[in-house]
């Protein structure tokens, strides 16, 4: 449970806790369009934001509507969503090595898991990210006196309203949704003195792709036409115990 709901968390932590330093150390900088802009650099597909809204002196933000979309070859709408993202940190932490976010409250987010042509929607989301940490670690090591990366520890995470939804290609882009139980997770980091931006990524997203791939194969969800429905309700079935 904590896994699948931590990966849902995942794109809203690195994007409104990066905003937020980057707009301590630039007031008038664009944080939504630069969201807009980096995102599909990162994930390697369509990033859309609505609104983002950022006061640096108290160290509250939210964002609002934040969509990360499919990769090529899949029909249905996007992978992640996060209806709203509000956070509240330490603002001295922003000019240390460690960002100390006090609390983090995802309201109504969505992921989907789509399986076609022998893959899946997350799986490719995650080779892309990977590739684009790869890119950056690489990028990194080539500058010249380079600081490290800023780390996050998280104290309270809140996860709302959260649904899955089931996907396969022979249902043409149509899915089976499933509620996820509301989530307060404590302490994210703190043991290991923060973790850096690409880490909970990395971690993160790969946390989706092997829990749910793993519920969607135990449930037979590649089968063919005629039990593709019955395969599909038994994937709804397999990823409710998750959640027990």
């Amino acid at each position: 449970m904590k896994k699948l709901l931590m990966s849902i968390a995942a794109f809203g932590v690195i994007a409104i806790t990066g905003s937020l330093w980057w707009l301590y150390n630039s007031l008038d900088a664009p944080v939504g369009s630069a969201i807009r802009r980096y995102g599909p650099e990162i994930t390697g597909v369509s990033v859309s934001l609505a609104k983002a809204t950022i006061n640096p002196l108290d160290g509250k933000a939210a964002l609002h509507d934040l969509v990360v979309g499919n990769p090529d070859g899949f029909k249905t709408n996007q992978a992640i969503s996060l209806g709203e993202i509000s956070v509240t940190l330490d603002i001295g932490s922003l000019t240390t090595d460690v960002i100390r976010i006090k609390e983090l409250t995802l309201l109504k987010p969505e992921i989907t898991y789509e399986y076609a042509s022998g893959k899946n929607n997350l799986e490719v989301l995650q080779q892309n990210i990977e590739r684009s940490i790869g890119q950056e670690r690489g990028a990194r090591k080539n500058r010249q006196n380079s600081e490290s990366g800023k780390k996050l520890v998280i104290e309270h995470l809140y996860v709302k309203g959260a649904t899955a939804h089931v996907s396969a290609e022979l249902l043409n882009g149509k899915s089976v949704s499933v509620p996820i139980p509301d989530l307060h997770l404590q302490d994210i980091g703190r043991k290991s003195d923060g973790v850096t931006a690409g880490e909970v990524t990395k971690q993160i997203v790969g946390s989706i792709v092997q829990q749910v791939s793993t519920a969607m194969t135990s449930a037979g969800v590649h089968t063919a036409t005629q039990t593709i429905q019955k395969a599909v309700n038994s994937a709804t079935q397999t990823i409710k115990k998750l959640f027990k």
